[in-house]
């Protein structure tokens, strides 16, 4: 299990974590506003992946960790179903909108949507590296062709064209690939359950999209696309972290699912609840030492306000508390708690975005990040509370964590306020 964490991780350090590798070349040749701009087009896309794939991913990745055929009968009807909603979908956009922001961010979350579908049934046969193979060479692609794009400062428009013909080009190759690999594997399933549970999890999916993306959307209508850019780039420099909780994400769920009692009786949670304790504190004092040799000596950022360290440190703790959610929510997705989860997630999304409105209306830019740690905080509390209503004897030494973690941020930020 500990390599496919490892690989998963590297997998999602180039998959999601590609915007880490993407904005110092886009912040080259973006105005700070189109760069906003870019931003949100690419974190609306996140939010319509579960509705225009129906969530399918979850119920693929539910039913097919145990069985691959009834995981490939329900992969190829939720690629039919995502076909037929992205073309009806991109249609009546541009029908009625044209091709603004958010007709690319109908364009690229359907064809990121069909990706995911495929890569989700990859995750399902347990081929680690041929997952990690897909995220590299789209990774790899997307990267030329931003390189290109700055080379011949092409304009935005461009660019999220070619950003879409790439990622449908590896969806549709993908999932043709896997139709002809399993052309006899064939299995009845009853699709309606499958359905049920993948739909009650989209509320989960746009909750967490809220608490994760929201804030920038509001920080568009109440400050401007100056101050998303800002708030964007203290993000991506936190997301380093985030790159670790995907392949924990990514990781966990099919092992538990497989060998359930096995994890119990091992108490894996615990011990790897501890590891990643160890490994958040390591890599923030790597964040903000490539934030200062960056501030110093590269200067590939560009911006370097007073706000910038205040907001990488409370957005770096809100990921790391969304990190110690994973353990957690995975006994909650095994027993099928999905109106559960969605719930819980919801209530905390809403908390998200009135105190993300309050916070950003007394105290700017910084209070939006104020207040997605609060809103993390909260669910944490609450998906832990449900957890231990099903399996109460989890172990999780949650507090002695948080406050090593909280301990060891607090000296390496004031040890570095020293620098220059």
């Amino acid at each position: 299990m500990n390599k496919d964490i490892i690989l998963y991780s590297l997998s999602a350090a180039i998959n999601k974590g590609s915007i880490l590798l993407f904005f110092p070349l886009l912040t080259q040749f973006l105005t700070l506003e189109n760069f906003g701009k870019w931003s949100l087009i690419i974190i609306v896309s996140n939010l319509l992946i579960p509705i225009i794939s129906l969530n399918g991913s979850a119920s693929i990745l539910r039913e097919g960790s145990n069985n691959l055929k009834i995981g490939f009968s329900l992969f190829k009807k939720y690629i039919y179903f995502s076909l037929l909603i992205s073309i009806f979908s991109g249609c009546i956009v541009y029908f009625f909108v044209g091709t603004n922001w958010f007709f690319y961010s109908v364009l690229i979350g359907s064809a990121e949507a069909l990706l995911i579908l495929s890569m989700t049934y990859v995750r399902t046969e347990d081929r680690v590296f041929n997952y990690f193979l897909i995220s590299f060479f789209k990774t790899l692609i997307l990267f030329f062709i931003i390189l290109y794009a700055k080379n011949s400062n092409l304009p935005l428009d461009i660019l999220l064209t070619y950003h879409f013909i790439t990622v449908i080009i590896f969806a549709l190759t993908i999932a043709m690939f896997l139709f002809i690999r399993n052309k006899t594997n064939n299995s009845q399933y009853e699709l309606i359950s499958a359905l049920l549970f993948g739909i009650a999890l989209i509320p989960h999916g746009l909750s967490q999209w809220i608490m994760s993306s929201a804030d920038r959307l509001i920080l568009e209508y109440m400050l401007g696309s100056t101050s998303v850019g800002i708030y964007s780039l203290a993000y991506n420099i936190a997301l380093i972290l985030m790159l670790l909780n995907s392949g924990i994400a990514l990781a966990l769920p099919p092992y538990l699912i497989k060998n359930f009692n096995y994890w119990k009786d091992k108490e894996y949670d615990t011990k790897l609840s501890n590891y990643y304790t160890i490994l958040s504190i390591l890599l923030f004092l790597i964040v903000l030492i490539i934030y200062y040799l960056d501030k110093n000596y590269f200067h590939v950022l560009g911006y370097y306000g007073p706000e910038m360290i205040p907001l990488i440190i409370t957005i770096y703790s809100s990921i790391y508390i969304l990190g110690l959610y994973y353990f957690y929510v995975n006994y909650l997705f095994y027993y099928k708690k999905a109106i559960i989860i969605s719930k819980v997630t919801f209530y905390a999304a809403l908390l998200n975005i009135i105190l993300t409105i309050l916070f950003v209306y007394i105290s700017g830019t910084l209070g939006a990040a104020v207040a997605t740690l609060f809103a993390y905080i909260y669910y944490l509390y609450k998906i832990r509370q449900e957890t231990l209503k099903y399996e109460p004897l989890i172990n999780i030494s949650l507090f002695k964590n948080i406050g090593l973690f909280v301990l060891f941020v607090s000296i390496i930020s004031l040890s570095l306020n020293y620098l220059p």
